[in-house]
């Protein structure tokens, strides 16, 4: 089951939800699978670092390096849904620096631009 969410997952050229994973994985196991038991393994996944969340989507993305540890940063496009991740240690390592001097313990930060993309623009 684990295999075929990733593959579902994987096939997304969007971020995708529970129920768009849960759809695809149904249709090509010709099967119900419930959105709930995708949610359990899309947990592992983000826990493993082979998937990451897009928080303002509620929607998920395979991790494309899942080697790399860095605190990702998503540019959501408002016209068509693309999702670009790009990696920027200075800018994240300043969130958790100033959670720190704020008396807040960091886990990982969330940052995401919403905006338009340059094929919309």
């Amino acid at each position: 089951m684990r295999a075929s969410v990733f593959d579902a997952l994987a096939g997304f050229e969007k971020p995708a939800s529970a129920y768009d994973i849960a759809d695809a994985v149904s249709k090509a196991q010709g099967r119900r699978v419930a959105a709930n038991s995708v949610y359990r393994i899309l947990d592992l996944f983000v826990g493993a670092n082979v998937a990451t969340r897009v928080e303002s989507q509620n929607a998920y993305i395979a991790n494309v390096h899942p080697d790399c540890q860095h605190d990702c940063i998503f540019l959501v496009c408002d016209a068509c849904g693309t999702t670009t991740h790009i990696d920027d240690d200075r800018l994240s390592d300043g969130v958790r620096d100033l959670a720190r001097k704020a008396g807040f313990n960091p886990v990982r930060p969330v940052i995401e631009v919403r905006g338009t993309c340059a094929s919309c623009a």
